[in-house]
């Protein structure tokens, strides 16, 4: 089980371990201890197991997403439910006054909680639709697992080099985009390779968020990538490629620790593919015409 996420919670688990401390201090202030023999243990055993599997679901909640708006209604809704759990719990402890307060306080969050977390999960429904939209545009024709790049989970050069083949047989109107990050040799000797090795990654996420679904992105060599755009003539590949640009100007990654946002470029070459072109003189075509645009720029 991966816990790297627990750390970025610290709050939220805070906010838990508060709601369920009042929740105690609550009912033990305003009642009195039972006697052994007017505690109904087949009520603790169920709804103390409401309680602890609440408890269970916050656990994996944190070790499973990030922090986010999702995350926050998700967390709140569990611990409104939980704080109703615990204080339903309570009352086979601690017996409280007829027609106290305190049962009107122990029906109200739950429902509240219940509410929250429907709405949060149809939000995170949509997330995991977006995310299998990528993914199908990720995997664009076929599933070749093996060459895929281990840093950007894009398609590797080798199958770049396999669908260009394929491509320029059965493409009238091809076009090739080639994207190149500008300074990123600096970047990582200034935060490291990790960091650029996450930079890459995230690049790579809102790259396939601008192509479609017929386009095929994949990690030709270090921080160069390239797009196979099918039946594209150049005037559309164009327009797609200033957009892609312009959402990574627009993009602030935030490196770790002290959440400094850094903005990037792009450099890219287009060329417009035939029949009769080759695989390694089209790529040698980009590579030179990519350099010439860097140095005119």
């Amino acid at each position: 089980m991966n816990y790297s996420l627990l750390p970025f919670h610290s709050k939220r688990i805070g906010l838990v371990l508060c709601i369920a401390l009042s929740a105690i201090l609550l009912s033990v202030s305003q009642g009195e201890l039972k006697t052994w023999q007017e505690i109904s243990w087949l009520d603790i055993i169920g709804e103390g197991g409401v309680a602890v599997l609440t408890l269970v679901w916050l656990f994996f909640l944190f070790v499973s997403r990030p922090p986010g708006r999702v995350t926050d209604m998700l967390v709140l809704g569990l611990s409104c439910f939980m704080f109703s759990a615990l204080l339903d719990l309570l009352d086979e402890f601690i017996r409280q006054s007829s027609g106290h307060w305190l049962s009107v306080v122990e029906s109200i969050p739950a429902p509240f909680g219940m509410i929250m977390m429907t709405w949060a999960l149809y939000q995170w429904h949509q997330e995991q639709l977006t995310l299998n939209e990528q993914l199908r545009r990720r995997e664009a024709q076929s599933r070749q697992h093996h060459q895929v790049d281990w840093v950007t989970r894009l398609y590797d050069a080798d199958y770049l080099r396999e669908n260009l083949a394929k491509q320029l047989q059965a493409s009238h109107s091809l076009s090739v985009l080639m994207l190149d990050i500008d300074n990123f040799d600096q970047f990582n000797r200034r935060y490291g390779s990790q960091e650029g090795d996450r930079l890459l990654r995230e690049m790579s996420e809102l790259i396939l968020m601008n192509i479609r679904q017929s386009d095929l992105v994949c990690r030709y060599a270090g921080d160069r990538f390239i797009i196979l755009l099918p039946d594209t003539p150049r005037a559309t590949a164009i327009t797609l490629s200033a957009q892609i640009k312009e959402s990574i100007r627009h993009f602030a990654f935030k490196t770790f620790g002290t959440g400094e946002a850094v903005f990037h470029t792009l450099s890219s070459a287009l060329v417009s593919a035939v029949n009769t072109d080759q695989v390694e003189p089209l790529l040698q075509r980009l590579n030179r015409q990519l350099e010439l645009s860097r140095q005119g720029s």
